[in-house]
C-alpha cells in the first residue's frame, strides 16, 4: 500500500473518531447540565455581555435537541433612561452553546416595535411604557428632559390594576415618572395599557 493511501486512510479513520466522540460528547456531558444549570450559565453569559443590564430568564424547557434546554430569556438595557432597549432571546443549551436567536424585539432607540394604529396594542412590559410616555411628545415630559438633559434623566414605570391619583380612580394603567437630581419637581404620566393613550400628565414639586 502506497504513501497516498495510507494517509487517506488514516484521515478517515480520524474523522469517524471525531465524530464518535462528538456524540459521545452528546449523550454524556450534554445530558449532565440540569435546567437550572443552563439557565444559570445562560444568564452568567448575557450578564458578560450587557453587565448593567437587566436579565430575566422567562422560559426554560426541554429543547428538541436531545439533552438540552430552550430557555427564553429577557434582556432590558438602560432600563431606568428615557428610552430603555427591550429584547428577548433565545438559546438551545448547551447544543449551540450561548449562540442565540433574537425572538422579538420590543423597543430600541426610541421605537416601540409593533405599535400599530390599525390594532389595538398592550402596553405589557415597563421599557415599552416608559418609551411609549417620551414618544407621545407630551410637553411637559420633553421639557423636563430637555432641562435635565437625556442622559441626565431618571424614568421609572408601575402597573397598576386599580388605584387612585388625584382624587380620581383608574383601572389597568401604567404611571410613568420622570425625576433627575438636576430638577427640583418630578413628571408623571398616566398611560392606559391598551394602546398606551395618555390619560393625564402632571408635576409635582420634590419635598
Amino acid at each position: 500500500m502506497d504513501l497516498l493511501a495510507r494517509t487517506i486512510i488514516i484521515a478517515v479513520a480520524v474523522i469517524i473518531i471525531l465524530f464518535i466522540v462528538y456524540y459521545a460528547l452528546q449523550n454524556t456531558v450534554f445530558q449532565h447540565v440540569t435546567q437550572q444549570q443552563a439557565a444559570s450559565l445562560v444568564t452568567a453569559d448575557l450578564q458578560r455581555t450587557y453587565p448593567n443590564a437587566l436579565i430575566n430568564v422567562t422560559n426554560n424547557t426541554p429543547s428538541n435537541y436531545s439533552g438540552s434546554w430552550h430557555i427564553v430569556a429577557s434582556v432590558v438595557l438602560n432600563a431606568t433612561s428615557v428610552c430603555p432597549s427591550y429584547f428577548v432571546y433565545t438559546f438551545d443549551y448547551p447544543q449551540f452553546g450561548f449562540v442565540y436567536r433574537v425572538d422579538n424585539t420590543y423597543t430600541s432607540n426610541c421605537v416601540i416595535y409593533g405599535l400599530s394604529s390599525a390594532k389595538p396594542f398592550i402596553l405589557s412590559s415597563f421599557p415599552v411604557a416608559i418609551t411609549r410616555a417620551y414618544t407621545l411628545g407630551i410637553p411637559s415630559v420633553l421639557s423636563f428632559v430637555g432641562s435635565a438633559g437625556f442622559g441626565n434623566t431618571s424614568a421609572h414605570a408601575n402597573f397598576f390594576t386599580l388605584t387612585s391619583v388625584q382624587g380620581s380612580n383608574y383601572s389597568n394603567i401604567w404611571i410613568v415618572n420622570y425625576s433627575s437630581a438636576r430638577e427640583n419637581y418630578t413628571v408623571y404620566v398616566l398611560l392606559s395599557q391598551l394602546n398606551g393613550t395618555l390619560i393625564k400628565a402632571f408635576s409635582v414639586p420634590n419635598s
